[in-house]
């Protein structure tokens, strides 16, 4: 549990990260209505795992 909130964190303290979060929910969201579900998966993984790294190495 620590670590879920020192995740949780992150986002409250960054709200650059919050937005990038709802923009890769938004694109995750837009391609599993065509279907792909599994590369919307994928693709909402790569992108808020890339903005948390981005987010921690900025800090």
């Amino acid at each position: 549990m620590k670590w879920l909130k020192k995740v949780y964190g992150l986002f409250v303290e960054d709200p650059k990260l919050a937005v990038m979060a709802l923009v890769s929910l938004a694109v995750a969201t837009l391609i599993s209505a065509t279907g792909l579900h599994e590369l919307a998966g994928l693709i909402l993984f790569v992108l808020i795992a890339g903005s948390i790294v981005v987010s921690v190495e900025r800090n």
